[in-house]
């Protein structure tokens, strides 16, 4: 059985994962926890350079700040109730309880993501749609699994690690990660 953490940010939330792997770095734990309920990210529809006869194909996707999330929150969380799911403000991300639908081919997006400088693409499955204040958000959820890298010290609670620390550590992650795959 697989051991199941709780992480907890500053504001006090918290978010319960599964421990996947563990790995000793320069003398300290590690681990890949991967979150128990599903990940959730809301995103707005922003119109390209407006020019006639543009589709809604042409529109570009953009994460929210913190403040944006906080002023839709409600709003999304009314429209995924619709659904059976209940949408959470946990530690470190957004998530759904509940039973996400299958993926279906015309839900499923494509999203680009510029991570330490390397534009990647991601698929995201779309939940649900909504306006607020005339704008149009969507929520959606990663087809692949979201993991988290955190410090697991010997006397306190497991740690998320910030990006900076992420990408330092990321070759001994990587090499941990190959030896599991085998």
């Amino acid at each position: 059985m697989s051991e199941i953490l709780t992480l907890n940010d500053s504001a006090g939330r918290s978010l319960t994962c599964e421990l996947v792997t563990e790995l000793e770095v320069e003398e300290k734990q590690y681990g890949l926890v991967v979150p128990q309920a599903t990940p959730v990210r809301l995103m707005v529809w922003e119109a390209a350079e407006e020019e006639e006869g543009e589709d809604e194909e042409e529109a570009m996707l953009a994460d929210l700040d913190d403040d944006e999330i906080e002023k839709v929150f409600q709003t999304a969380k009314a429209v995924l109730a619709e659904q059976n799911l209940k949408l959470v403000d946990s530690a470190y991300l957004l998530i759904v309880e509940g039973e996400v639908p299958a993926a279906e081919e015309a839900e499923v997006y494509s999203i680009a993501d510029d991570e330490n400088g390397e534009e990647m693409e991601e698929e995201y499955q779309l939940l649900e749609e909504f306006f607020f204040e005339d704008r149009r958000y969507g929520i959606f959820t990663p087809l692949d699994p979201v993991m988290l890298f955190i410090e697991i010290p010997a006397d306190g609670a497991p740690r998320v690690l910030d990006p900076e620390e992420t990408a330092r550590l990321m070759p001994e992650f990587e090499e941990a990660l190959l030896d599991l795959a085998e």
